[in-house]
C-alpha cells in the first residue's frame, strides 16, 4: 500500500486557469470546438463499449473482441472501494492500482483508449437499488469530499502521459441533496484538482438528473439542457449524459429495482410518455417510438450545439430481456442510427455483465458494430 499525503485545493480563479497549454496537447486525443481530435487533427468519434470494473480482473479476450470489431474505445468503472477502505483512506489499495495498470496495458495492446469513469464515490448513492438506502453526504461533508479530490489527484498523477487514456468521467449521475450548486461547485474543485497535475487528458463532466434528493426517473420531471448542463473553467472538456429511454422499458425486470415489474415492448404506441421540465409544466405527451427517442436526444444536444462543446452519451443499452420478444434489437438499431445522424460519441454500457452484456447476443454486436469508421490506435 502506498501511503499518500493531503493535497492543498486550489480554487480555479477564472475561466481560464485550468485550461491545457497549447504545447500539452498533441499527442493526446483533445477538444477542438465541438468535436474530439487526434494528434494529427483528424476526427475521432468515440465509439466505445463498457469492459467492466476493477472488481475482476481484466478479460483480455473481450479486449481483443472489441478491438476486432473496431471500437476505438472501451469505459472503465472505477470506484473508490478499489482505491481504499473508508476506515484507511489516506492508504490506498494496490491491487487497485494493478487491476487498473492491466486494464490500461490491454488497451495498449488491442490499440484501445480508455475512459476511466467514477462510478462509486464515498458518500453518494443516488440510485434505486433494492434494499439500499440513498446516500447525499458527499455534498455536505468537506472530508468525503477531499478523499474524492485526492483520490482523482493520485490518479491523474499517476496516468498523465498515458496517451491510451482517453479521459476521466469525474462522477456518474449526480443527484444533489440541495441545488444544483453542490455539483457545479464539486466539479470545479475536481477539475482544478485533476489540472493541478494532468493537463493533457480530456475531462467528462456529466449533467445533474435531480435536485433536492429526488431524480429524473422519480420525479418525472427532465432538468431543461441549461439547467442540467453547465460549463466548467477548461476547454478540454466532454459533456456527458446517459441513455436509457425510457427507463421504464430499458430496466424493466431489473432485479435491483422495485418500481421496474412491468413488460413493456418498443415501439409501444399504448405508453403514453409526459415530458416535463419544471413542476408547473403542462408538458408534452410523447408515444414510445423513434420519435420519443430523437426528441429527447436533441433536447439533450442543444447544449452542446448553444455553447459549441462535444457531447458524450457515457452509457446507454437494454437488460437482456428487453430482446426476448420485446423490441430490443429494434430499440438498438434506433437508438444507434440517432447517435450516427448527430455523428454522436457513445459507449454501449457492458460487453459482458450479466444483466446488460452483449457478448453473448451476435445480433446485438451486429448493430452495434456496424458503420464503426473511426480507427483505433497502435
Amino acid at each position: 500500500m502506498t501511503r499518500i499525503c493531503a493535497f492543498v485545493l486550489t480554487v480555479v480563479g477564472s475561466a481560464f486557469a485550468a485550461v491545457p497549454t497549447a504545447d500539452s496537447l498533441p499527442e493526446f486525443i483533445h477538444v477542438d470546438g465541438e468535436r474530439l481530435r487526434t494528434q494529427d487533427g483528424a476526427d475521432f468519434v468515440i465509439q466505445g463499449v463498457g469492459v467492466g470494473s476493477l472488481r475482476a480482473e481484466p478479460v483480455e479476450k473481450d479486449y481483443e473482441a472489441i478491438a476486432g470489431l473496431k471500437f476505438n474505445t472501451v469505459t472503465l468503472m472505477l470506484s473508490y472501494r478499489s482505491f481504499y477502505a473508508e476506515t484507511d483512506p489516506g492508504d490506498y489499495i494496490e491491487l487497485g492500482w494493478k487491476r487498473l495498470d492491466e486494464h490500461v496495458a490491454l488497451a495498449r495492446k488491442y490499440g484501445l483508449h480508455v475512459i476511466l469513469q467514477m462510478s462509486s464515490v464515498e458518500g453518494a448513492q443516488f440510485v434505486p437499488i433494492k434494499g439500499v438506502a440513498f446516500d447525499y453526504r458527499i455534498w455536505v461533508q468537506p472530508e468525503l469530499q477531499e478523499r474524492f479530490l485526492n483520490l482523482w489527484q493520485a490518479i491523474a498523477e499517476r496516468y498523465k502521459d498515458e496517451q491510451h487514456i482517453l479521459g476521466y468521467g469525474i462522477f456518474s449521475e449526480p443527484v444533489v441533496s440541495g441545488t444544483a450548486q453542490q455539483w457545479i461547485d464539486l466539479a470545479n474543485k475536481a477539475v482544478s484538482r485533476i489540472r493541478s497535475v494532468d493537463k493533457n487528458h480530456v475531462l467528462f463532466v456529466e449533467r445533474l438528473y435531480g435536485e433536492f434528493g429526488t431524480r429524473r426517473e422519480m420525479s418525472g420531471i427532465d432538468f431543461s439542457p441549461e439547467r442540467s448542463f453547465f460549463l466548467v473553467p477548461d476547454r478540454n472538456v466532454v459533456y456527458q449524459f446517459y441513455f436509457f429511454e425510457r427507463d421504464e422499458y430499458t430496466h424493466q425486470q431489473a432485479p435491483w429495482r422495485e418500481d421496474r415489474d412491468k413488460n413493456l415492448r418498443y415501439p409501444e404506441l399504448s405508453f403514453e410518455i409526459v415530458y416535463r421540465e419544471a413542476l408547473n409544466d403542462r408538458g408534452r405527451v410523447f408515444r414510445f417510438n423513434k420519435q420519443y427517442l430523437s426528441f429527447y436526444l436533441k433536447r439533450q444536444l442543444e447544449f452542446g450545439r448553444r455553447h459549441t462543446v462535444p457531447m458524450f452519451v457515457w452509457a446507454f443499452g437494454l437488460m437482456k430481456n428487453c430482446f426476448e420478444g420485446q423490441g430490443g434489437l429494434q430499440w438498438l438499431r434506433d437508438t444507434k442510427a440517432l447517435f450516427e445522424d448527430y455523428n454522436l460519441n457513445w459507449s454501449y454500457s457492458d460487453y459482458r455483465a450479466d444483466d446488460f452484456g452483449i457478448n453473448d447476443n451476435p445480433e446485438a454486436v451486429r448493430i452495434l458494430a456496424s458503420q464503426l469508421t473511426t480507427k483505433s490506435i497502435r
